[in-house]
Formats: C-alpha cells, sequence, structure tokens
C-alpha cells in the first residue's frame, strides 16, 4: 500500500465502524496482549464499569518480574531542592537506605562519648585544683557554677545533634518493589467520578421533584416537572439506557446540560445538573406524604428535606414527625396571604383568624346580622360590628388587600415585577436592608443615581407616585453617602416574607430565598444587586503587572462562622454556574465599635486572570452601583493594554506566541480578544 502524507490528523477518514464499536473482551485482552509485546502506548476510553481498569491490571501482570525496579531521591549537595533520582533492581532500594542509615549513625556513635568525658573532665579540674588548695573557695564555687552549665550546653547539644540526625539527608525509596512479583498498578478513575457517572444510582423516586427538589431550572426558564416529566428521556435514541432483569431495572443517563433542577450543593439550595434516573419494580409498603393540595408517594427509605429548628435536614420519610415542616412549593406561587399575614405578631394573626371565621359563617348564612355571627363565633358584639360595615379590618388583611390591588398577591413566577423584586431583593442583603422596627425599607451608596435606581424600582413595582412616603438623605460617617428610605410598612411586609433581612445583618444568620433560582434572570439580578453592595473591585497595581485582589466580603460577629461560609459557597456556587473562576473563603478578625462580640470579615476570593475578568464581564452584572462598573471596566481595559505590550515585547525579543501566552498567562481567546482591542463595558442592565 503507497504511503500518504497529512497536514494534519483532521484528514485522515476514520470508518464509522470503529466508533462504538463493541469487540468484546476476549477480543480486548489479545489487543493488550499484542501491545505489550509491541511496547506500544494504549488509550483506553469508556463509561466506569466497562473494565479498563482490569485491562490495565492485567498488563501490570503481564510484564516479567525482572524489568521491576526500585526508584530512589538521593540528597543532591549542590540543590537540596532538586534531589538525585535512581533507579537500582526490585528489592536493592531498601538495602541502600538501610546501609545510608546505618553510616550516619556509625558517624557519630563514638562522638558523644568523647563529648561526655571532656566535659566530665573539666569540670573535675576545679575540684583537683582546690583540694591541693591552689585556688579558693569562691573560684572554685564559679567554676563549678560554670562546668554545670557547660555539662547542660553539652547534653542539648548531644540531643540536638540525635534530632539533625533524623533530618540527616539520606536516600528515600519512592517507589518499592520490594518483595511484590508483579508491576503496580493504580486505579485513577476515582470513586467520585465513577458515582456521578451512574456508577451508584439514585432511588428511584428522587427522580421526581418534589420531595427534595423545589424547582426545575432549564435554558428557557423556568420549568414545572410533573411526576412524569423525565418520562420523554426514556423514549430519546441519543439518550444512553440500561436495562437489567431483576425487579425490570431501568436507568437513563441524560447528556451534559440537558436539565437542570434546584436541590442540594455544599449544603445549600443551588442549581444541580440531573445526571442519571432510574426505575425499578417495587413490592411493599409506600408512605402518601401531604403538602397543601400536593401529594407525594415514595418509598419509606426515601429521604425528604424537611425543616427543624430553622435548619434544612433530610430525613427518611418513615422517620418523619407529625409538625415536620417539608419543603415544597404550589407550581406558581411563591407567596400567598397567609405568608403576607405570618410576617405580624401572635396576636394579630388571631385577629386574622377570627375575620376569616367571620367571612366563612356570613358566606354560609348572608341573612344573618352581625350579632348572631358574633354569637356563633363566641365574640364580643363590638367586634363583628365593625367588620360588618366593612370597616376595621385586621391590619394584615389590610395590607394583604392592598398588595392584591397591585398584583402582588399571590406573587407568581409569572409576575412581570418579579425580576425588580429580585434586583431589589439582593440589595436588601447588601448595603440596604430593613429597620429592625420596620419602619423603613432602604439602600445607601456614595452615588446618589444608585439610591434614586432603587427608588424608581419601588416605584414602579407598587405603582406609587414619585417619593410618596420617601426620602433620599445625605449624609455617611466615613465620607458622602445618600441613603434612600421608604416608610411603606406594606411594601415592608412584602419583602419580609421574600426572605429579606430585618435589622442588623453582621449579627444574624443570612439566608438566601430558595425562589430566587426561579429562573435564570431572576437569580442573575439577585446576585448583580449583591455583587453591586460587597465586590471589591480590583485595579492594576502600581507595578503594573497584576491587579489587586478581586473578592466578595461580608462580616459577621462571633458564632456566624458556617453561616458566613454557607453565604459563600452559595455565591461560589453561582459564580462557577457562570463559569467564574473563585478560589478560597479566608476569615480574619476586625476591630469594630458597633460589636461586643467581636467580628469577622470572610472573604471569597475571584481569579484576576484575564480569562476571568472577560468571562465576569460578559456572564455577570453589578445593579445599584455605577462607580463600581466603571471600576471594573477601566481595570480590564487597563489590564489588557499592559498584557498586550507585554505580549509584543516578548515576540520583538525572539519567543513564541505560545511561550508568550504560557508567560502571561493567556489563554488563546483571550489573547485574540487583546489583540482585537476588544472594549469591555460591564453591563448596565442585561434585560431591558
Amino acid at each position: 500500500m503507497a504511503k500518504k502524507s497529512y497536514k494534519d490528523t483532521s484528514e485522515i477518514k476514520v470508518t464509522k465502524k470503529i466508533i462504538d464499536q463493541v469487540i468484546g473482551q476476549d477480543t480486548a485482552v489479545k489487543i493488550m496482549k499484542k501491545a505489550a509485546m509491541q511496547r506500544r502506548h494504549v488509550l483506553l476510553i469508556g463509561e466506569p464499569g466497562t473494565g479498563k481498569s482490569m485491562l490495565g491490571l492485567g498488563l501490570a501482570e503481564m510484564l516479567p518480574k525482572q524489568s521491576l525496579r526500585d526508584i530512589l531521591s538521593l540528597p543532591n549537595p549542590n540543590d537540596e531542592n532538586q534531589p538525585k533520582i535512581r533507579t537500582m533492581a526490585a528489592g536493592q532500594g531498601r538495602e541502600l537506605v538501610t546501609k545510608a542509615k546505618t553510616q550516619n549513625l556509625s558517624m557519630f556513635k563514638y562522638q558523644n562519648i568523647i563529648m561526655l568525658v571532656i566535659a566530665f573532665g573539666v569540670t573535675l579540674l576545679p575540684y583537683y585544683f582546690w583540694t591541693q588548695g591552689k585556688i579558693s573557695d569562691i573560684i572554685f564555687a564559679a567554676s563549678m557554677i560554670t562546668s554545670t552549665v557547660f555539662i547542660i550546653g553539652v547534653m542539648f547539644m548531644i540531643n540536638f545533634s540525635k534530632k539533625m540526625n533524623k533530618k540527616t539527608s539520606s536516600p528515600k525509596v519512592i517507589v518499592d518493589n520490594y518483595g511484590k512479583k508483579n508491576a503496580p498498578f493504580f486505579d485513577a478513575t476515582g470513586a467520585h467520578a465513577g458515582a456521578l457517572l451512574g456508577d451508584v444510582l439514585h432511588d428511584p423516586f428522587q427522580s421526581f421533584l418534589y420531595s427534595s427538589i423545589l424547582k426545575s431550572i432549564s435554558k428557557k426558564g423556568r420549568e414545572n416537572l410533573q411526576i412524569n416529566a423525565l418520562d420523554k428521556y426514556w423514549h430519546k435514541s441519543y439518550i444512553h439506557k440500561e436495562h437489567k432483569k431483576d425487579r425490570n431495572y431501568e436507568a437513563v443517563f441524560l447528556p451534559k446540560n440537558e436539565l437542570r433542577v434546584l436541590g442540594n450543593k455544599n449544603n445549600l439550595v443551588a442549581p444541580v445538573e440531573v445526571l442519571s434516573s432510574n426505575r425499578y419494580d417495587y413490592e411493599g409498603e409506600m408512605i402518601k406524604l401531604k403538602t397543601g393540595n400536593r401529594e407525594l408517594i415514595v418509598t419509606p427509605e426515601h429521604k425528604v428535606a424537611v425543616q427543624r429548628n430553622g435548619k434544612t435536614e433530610y430525613i427518611e420519610a418513615n422517620k418523619l414527625k407529625e409538625n415536620d415542616i417539608i419543603f415544597s412549593v404550589d407550581d406558581d406561587t411563591i407567596i400567598d396571604e397567609q405568608d403576607i399575614i405570618n410576617t405580624y405578631n401572635a396576636k394579630q394573626q388571631k385577629q386574622c383568624k377570627l375575620y376569616n371565621k367571620y367571612l366563612d359563617i356570613k358566606k354560609q348564612n348572608p341573612s344573618w346580622g352581625y350579632k348572631r355571627i358574633a354569637k356563633a363565633m363566641g365574640q364580643k358584639y363590638g367586634k363583628t360590628r365593625w367588620w360588618h360595615s366593612g370597616k376595621h379590618k385586621p391590619i394584615p388583611v389590610q395590607t394583604v388587600e392592598w398588595l392584591k390591588q397591585r398584583n402582588l398577591i399571590p406573587l407568581t413566577y409569572d409576575n412581570p415585577n418579579l425580576t425588580k423584586i429580585a434586583k431589589m431583593l439582593g440589595a436588601t442583603f447588601g448595603d440596604g436592608g430593613i429597620f429592625e422596627n420596620l419602619n423603613g425599607i432602604f439602600l445607601s451608596s456614595k452615588e446618589k443615581c444608585n439610591v434614586e435606581e432603587f427608588g424608581n424600582d419601588l416605584e414602579t413595582i407598587f405603582g406609587l407616585d414619585k417619593r410618596e412616603n420617601s426620602r433620599i438623605i445625605e449624609g455617611g460617617e466615613f465620607g458622602h453617602s445618600w441613603c434612600y428610605q421608604n416608610t411603606n410598612r406594606k411594601i415592608i411586609r412584602l419583602f419580609k416574607a421574600l426572605g429579606s433581612p430585618i435589622g442588623k445583618k453582621t449579627s444574624q444568620n443570612l439566608v438566601l430565598p430558595p425562589w430566587i433560582y426561579a429562573n435564570e434572570i431572576t437569580q442573575k439580578e439577585f446576585f448583580a444587586s449583591f455583587l453591586g453592595s460587597e465586590a471589591g473591585i480590583p485595579k492594576v497595581h502600581t507595578q503594573k503587572n497584576r491587579l489587586n485582589t478581586f473578592d466578595i466580603a461580608i462580616t459577621g460577629e462571633k458564632g456566624l462562622k458556617e453561616d458566613r461560609i454557607n453565604l459563600l459557597n452559595e455565591i461560589k456556587n453561582y459564580l462557577e454556574s457562570q463559569q467564574i473562576v473563585t478560589g478560597k473563603i479566608i476569615r480574619r478578625k476586625v476591630k469594630t465599635k458597633y460589636s461586643n462580640k467581636g467580628s469577622y470579615l470572610y472573604r471569597l476570593l475571584i481569579s484576576t486572570t484575564f480569562d476571568n475578568l472577560i468571562k465576569f464581564s460578559r456572564n455577570c452584572k453589578i445593579n445599584y452601583c455605577n462607580y463600581k462598573k466603571h471600576k471594573l471596566t477601566e481595570s480590564i481595559n487597563q489590564f489588557r493594554e499592559i498584557k498586550k505590550k507585554k505580549y509584543h515585547e516578548l515576540i520583538s525579543r525572539g519567543y513564541g506566541a505560545e511561550h508568550a501566552m504560557k508567560t502571561l498567562n493567556l489563554t488563546p481567546r483571550a489573547l485574540y480578544e487583546i489583540l482585537n482591542n476588544t472594549e469591555y463595558i460591564i453591563k448596565e442592565s442585561a434585560y431591558a
């Protein structure tokens, strides 16, 4: 056959028969043996459980015993950071190390004895001269004290030398084949990787989302999944499936990024990818769970997300208690009128129950007067008389009616104002918030335009007149700042029901509401407002060779470590879902005159590589903080010019593009952006 030349591998034609060809275990073993005889490399590709590791282990067993080698690391007297590597026949490595240690010990074997003899000799010498009367008592006493100190010093040196001997440079065995008959084989599959790809599948009922999973998320936005939501994947030809006769077991493996749902990630509610689903025949008792108008039937061992003592726990269904609160939501509702009523105290909630009871009796008996209704309720006439005339309704009821008039109760996932609500809610977790006495909702900023934007959003959502129940005040203890405040308590009750923190945030737990993950837009707007408050924007270092720290920082008093780390992990999950590379979370104590318990600063570090800054500028937003947007835009463009200049300098000195990219920590995509002078501007609004 005539030889052919190719410019690159793309010109090589690959027959379709090779792709996904099942050759069988016996044939595979023959291929491995042939490759071993010819000393060729074999690349094993496939899902966990197909036998790749077994073939590799078999190949290792076929290697001849005489070819096994020990690998040793020997000290390098010229450079201790670059030890010398030596190979020898299997089993000889241990012998060499033993000989080296023996020589090190014999080197100092008699040295310690000689030192002790000299020390005692020096000590006894003054005593001899004193007995002969050649030295006075004072000199003898001074000599004895000096001799004692000398002996202590000698003993210290002996012990110190023993410790040093332990650290003396002796050979170390890196690969030890002593007593082994076969070549070592290391399986690098990884237990976690195998589990993710379906080695260990889930309870089939975990595919049905209404227990530990709240809402589904797809690329198109929010999508409710019913009990048969995953059925469509069982009929698609491109989906990988498995079937076993035992209990009619079936499993389906979804492609990457096919479906995402809200689940548990790092002990937080966050979007997670659905990797697989399975089903099989089950015989036995089932447990029916009821949450409002929804029912869920599960196996007894199925774990369900419940809220206990303010924390999320996963409890087996057969261990649930009567008062456990199961995580579940209606198809479309985020909060309803009962959620608003629950923001009031027990006395007001009791009044609402009485009022609802009054309405029920009146509806069933339209001809009854207020006295007869009061008698049926066991209440005084004065209470039902005002309600009968449509006056003095309970305050929570008035709040609900006011919000209903503005189509905000019940608040559903398709509400046109939900995006702005998520945007404002994110600000209340940062530089905004609600006063502890519920007298106002506010946002503070060094720029007046930011608080004005906050006010405009609030007025748009609730249909208020310009500056109705609101004001903008100027102040700031550490410099010039502005603060928007609105005192409408009906607005405040809505944000309280939605999960906004109340009062001093540094002394309380901060839990992000799960509903913000309803779709990509609400999620992005919420975190954009949080970033606008808490993100520390980097600038070019004075040395013009890097950027300063890029991070997200929050504070918390003593005892809130777990809460703050959980919060930053949730933010980390969001940033990583936007392809932003993050680093570790660090903690340090800070001084503040506002706390007697002591406060700590928690920082989530963000990578400052040029690639990461590009992704942040394109995938993330910053709300209610124009100066941070401008600062980040300026930093990115300055950094781009610095990288561009250094790249041209390296090229002019004769280095290749690949070396220059490696030196400057650039990817080909980043280099393309730099050389084409792409301008980066942080989004003003991604969803106009």
